[in-house]
């Protein structure tokens, strides 16, 4: 078998086959990941969900009841303009004053109220354009020494904090492939290095690309 597969190898084909798979690899791989994605958002929002349910009986409004599925396609168009008409209203002058009117409301609500700030806080830094993550500063911060490791990562504040007499920096590890599912270190002053010419928004897109995109947004060091 092995001389056979050997073979086959100094014949190219065994090696085709491998280049040929390699090439369609992230194609299909790329479809599985949409497929993926199309489910699950089926599964949460699509027919025969609470939600979709909702959409249906918005759209059955202008088709009727009988016709479920035109329903529900028109129930998601309504919904989908409907927040892109609420985004084009955010973008805008009010945005600001929207923002902290809603945030007000709901923290007067007994549920939402130790729950809901923090994490619209967290969803306002890590989608879309925000102000606030891209003022934070890119630093390394250096685990293990001198000699140790750099970990690309966020100044979170300015503020310097007193832990068992040590004076620490607040800093955000995000993690690949989603930088929003990182966490929060206190390191010594001496362990965070700034990083000028790079901003938030490189380091997120680094940390999306696995990396791959690193020559392009952290700065290369000059050839010996």
């Amino acid at each position: 078998m092995r001389s056979i597969l050997e073979k086959l190898w100094r014949r190219g084909i065994t090696g085709n086959l491998v280049t040929g798979t390699i090439v369609v690899l992230p194609f299909v791989l790329t479809v599985l990941i949409i497929g993926w994605i199309i489910s699950t958002v089926a599964a949460v929002l699509g027919p025969g969900t609470w939600f979709g349910e909702l959409l249906t009986s918005g759209g059955a409004a202008f088709v009727g009841e009988k016709r479920s599925l035109i329903a529900f396609i028109i129930g998601a168009f309504i919904a989908l303009v409907g927040l892109w008409l609420l985004g084009l209203v955010f973008r805008i002058q009010a945005r600001r004053a929207l923002d902290r009117t809603l945030d007000d409301i709901l923290a007067q609500l007994p549920l939402f109220r130790s729950i809901y700030r923090p994490v619209s806080q967290v969803v306002r830094l890590f989608v879309g354009s925000n102000a606030d993550l891209a003022g934070l500063p890119v630093v390394m911060c250096r685990l293990g020494g001198g000699q140790g490791a750099d970990v690309p990562a966020l100044l979170a504040t300015e503020a310097t904090f007193d832990v068992g007499g040590d004076r620490r920096l607040l800093v955000y590890l995000p993690t690949s492939p989603l930088p929003a599912w990182g966490g929060l270190v206190l390191v010594p002053e001496s362990a965070v290095i700034r990083v000028s010419g790079m901003d938030a928004d490189a380091l997120i897109k680094l940390y999306f690309s696995f990396g791959v995109l690193a020559p392009e947004l952290i700065p290369l060091a000059p050839r010996p």
